[in-house]
């Protein structure tokens, strides 16, 4: 009995350690057949990825080699405007789905009548916005409207709320099925926003070149850390600017080190490195916060005293010298490349109280996206962050607009000035710039437009430039300029007449010349063919007379390598802010301001003039002969929110515009149009043209006022109702990051009252 029950109870332990051995065995072999397949799989998506990698270089090179031919042919852009961001930041946007459709203005690039543009939008556009747009271009000399540009929509954009339009393309086979079908057998390339892995997949799938950024130079294009660079490869004036932050001491110390050695600067502006717009722009001014003034006058004491010491030398102390204290406008590009941590080692007071008082003080430019600094800083760590001095007496914030072909040639589309509602909030936009110079803007997007197309980029770049006043400004040097150039020497202002030296009348104890070598002319120089053309480009530039004074606009306002800066004899000076390697809200107005108001841009003045067309066609009223009779000023409001426009239809509210004179003048090429409009998210934008940049003011001001009035009188059921207008600040609730029609009104009066204290003045 008792052998019995042993043997049982040996059996059962046996039994339940092979239980125990045939679980851990099953589970190490589903763990390594997991292992297996996962590396199958990333084996099998590495070589995924690097056929579409060399279809995509493929697809480039033939892109570029035929670009030539391709824009002498019949050709389709294919416009997918997706905002392409990560799932946390899309969780954050409001009316996302709405604002991939923003770029709807894109449809007016056909005013080449060899394009043609097919739209992809995440939704059905409704009838009366397309009937809308169909008559401007029918009025315009499009016949068929319908078959220069069409409308795809994914089907299975509903897949998630907040899925991005290149995502929702590549789960639709139906619409790229469609997009296929409809430039088979054609020129076609995609024109994308911004330009990340989903779009090279897009590529891939529809077998099209991207007009834009390549997965070589997708990170260089993306962050605005890397703008810094390109500014110095363009051999462009920056200001003192820290990039590449990734942590919250290295913020705090890096801030620290720029506010020591630039103590001049007052505001101070962070940026998010991959947000657009001003979503993720914070400010602060230090001169405001007592203790931080302190600190800093004991850290230029300090290392003054330590500088003093050393004789004089600066081994990285934290105030600099005095040229850089007194020269911010001319911030070299040695000074600009220092890392700003490196110069703190004498900031720690600094660092201590930024540290206390910058989340307390600093101002946010959109509390809808990021309620306090605490959620901005945990944001900007993540992702990166930039620091930017802010020049005093600010005169404009202007972007000069490119397109950087496939062959490498660079084309200036035009410049926008903006117009705030708050500091660095932009609401509305001129075109082209009223305050900053033409010949400098156009220099600014040469050099880097020739960057980019160094580094591989195609397709649309903006980069925004600040003019201020230049605080180096000295008259002295534009009274040393005016005068004559001082000779080389002493005497050098005589003659180098052989017959009026000196000793010509002197007889020579040579003997006299034959006749035969007097008339034998030298041997001209044989050279190859290929040389020929420069030796004699080289001898004319020889004969031409020097010209020792170089006083241009472009070189005073950006220097001369290797001093990159303003000169001492200009009044202004500009610093190069930021790039952005896509095609911008601001680029895309170009496109209907161009075709509905039949204006092309004078690339000698960067003014926009009317075409022959118009011309011709009587919408000048004045005499042709009259060149500022033909020039056209454009503003264009930034996509604002109104509350209340959702509920009103699209019919009633063109109804309403027209009545209160928010129309377009074909005849006389003024007026004002809608270039976006989304009544369901109660979103819109307005262009409005006419012949001054004050004009421009005053009609998009009543053009705004009436969308407003509108909007109450759906709300009310009451006609005749109106609004009550309050600070943009009390009208945006917290959980909202648009724009607000309010917004635009408030930038607005602040234009008309700087024009009004300027007749006065």
């Amino acid at each position: 009995f008792i052998s019995s029950h042993w043997r049982g109870l040996r059996q059962r332990r046996q039994f339940a350690q092979k239980l125990r051995a045939d679980r851990a065995a099953r589970h190490i072999q589903s763990s390594w057949a997991t292992a297996l397949t996962r590396i199958v799989t990333k084996t099998e998506l590495h070589r995924i990825q690097q056929e579409e990698r060399v279809a995509y270089t493929r697809l480039m090179e033939d892109f570029g080699q035929d670009w030539f031919q391709s824009k002498q042919m019949r050709r389709v852009e294919v416009h997918i405007s997706s905002l392409t961001f990560s799932e946390t930041r899309r969780q954050h946007i409001e009316s996302y789905q709405a604002l991939q459709a923003a770029q709807i203005s894109r449809i007016f690039r056909f005013m080449d009548p060899k394009r043609d543009v097919i739209f992809v939008a995440p939704k059905q556009l409704h009838e009366d916005v397309l009937d809308y747009y169909a008559k401007i271009m029918q009025f315009r000399g499009i016949k068929n409207p319908p078959g220069r540009f069409q409308v795809v929509v994914p089907e299975n954009m509903h897949l998630t709320h907040r899925l991005s339009l290149s995502q929702g393309l590549l789960c639709s086979p139906k619409a790229l099925k469609r997009i296929k079908k409809l430039v088979s057998g054609r020129q076609a390339y995609i024109v994308p926003d911004v330009v990340s892995h989903t779009e090279l997949k897009v590529s891939a799938a529809l077998n099209l070149p991207l007009f834009g950024a390549g997965p070589r130079n997708m990170a260089l294009t993306a962050s605005k850390s890397n703008g810094k660079k390109l500014a110095q490869l363009a051999e462009l004036p920056i200001g003192p600017w820290a990039a590449d932050i990734y942590d919250e001491d290295e913020f705090f110390t890096s801030l620290a080190g720029l506010v020591v050695k630039f103590p001049h600067i007052r505001t101070w502006l962070f940026k998010i490195d991959d947000e657009r717009d001003s979503r993720g722009l914070a400010y602060i001014d230090v001169s405001k916060i007592r203790e931080v003034s302190e600190a800093v006058r004991y850290s230029g004491h300090v290392a003054g005293h330590s500088s003093s010491a050393s004789g004089g030398g600066t081994a990285g102390g934290g105030g600099g010298g005095a040229a850089e204290e007194q020269n911010p406008a001319a911030v070299s590009r040695r000074e600009a490349s220092e890392e700003p941590a490196l110069v703190g080692s004498d900031a720690t007071e600094v660092r201590h109280a930024l540290r206390r008082f910058v989340p307390k003080r600093a101002c946010l430019c959109n509390r809808g996206a990021y309620p306090d600094f605490g959620a901005w800083l945990a944001e900007a760590t993540r992702v990166g962050c930039v620091i930017q001095a802010v020049p005093d007496s600010i005169l404009s914030q202007t972007s000069v607009h490119v397109q950087i072909d496939p062959d490498g040639a660079v084309n200036v589309l035009g410049t926008s000035e903006a117009v705030t509602s708050q500091p660095f909030v932009r609401a509305a936009s001129f075109f082209p710039h009223t305050r900053g110079n033409w010949e400098v803007l156009q220099e600014v997007g040469l050099r880097m437009g020739h960057v980019l197309a160094g580094k591989g980029v195609v397709g649309f770049a903006s980069v925004d430039v600040v003019f201020f006043e230049n605080p180096n400004f000295d008259p002295m040097y534009v009274e040393d300029e005016d005068r004559e150039p001082t000779p080389l020497m002493i005497g050098g202002g005589t003659p180098v007449d052989p017959r009026h030296l000196m000793f010509s009348d002197l007889r020579s104890p040579s003997p006299a010349m034959s006749s035969d070598s007097q008339d034998r002319s030298p041997m001209p120089i044989s050279l190859p063919e290929s040389r020929q053309a420069d030796y004699d480009l080289a001898m004319q530039l020889k004969d031409l007379p020097p010209n020792p004074k170089t006083n241009s606009a472009v070189s005073m306002v950006l220097g001369v390598s290797p001093n990159v800066g303003a000169s001492p004899s200009s009044h202004f000076a500009c610093w190069v802010v930021d790039v952005d390697a896509r095609l911008t809200d601001e680029a895309a107005s170009l496109f209907p301001l161009q075709f509905t108001a039949q204006l092309r841009l004078d690339s000698s003045t960067g003014h926009f003039r009317l075409t022959t067309a118009a011309q011709a066609g009587g919408s000048a009223d004045a005499p042709e002969e009259d060149a500022d009779a033909r020039i056209r000023w454009a503003l264009v409001s930034r996509i604002a929110a109104a509350p209340g426009l959702e509920r009103m239809s699209h019919q009633a509210l063109f109804q309403a515009a027209k009545m209160r004179g928010v129309s377009y003048d074909l005849f006389h090429n003024i007026g004002t149009i809608f270039t976006f409009l989304d009544v369901v998210h109660s979103l819109f934008s307005l262009l409005t043209v006419d012949r001054t940049p004050e004009a421009c003011a005053k009609r998009l001001a009543s053009g705004v006022s009436a969308l407003m009035e509108g909007a109450a009188q759906s709300s009310s059921g009451k006609a005749g109702a109106k609004p009550k207008v309050s600070a943009p600040r009390d009208l945006n609730p917290p959980e909202s990051d648009n724009l607000l029609i309010t917004d635009v009104q408030v930038a607005l009066r602040a234009v008309q009252k700087r024009w009004v204290e300027k007749s006065r003045t």
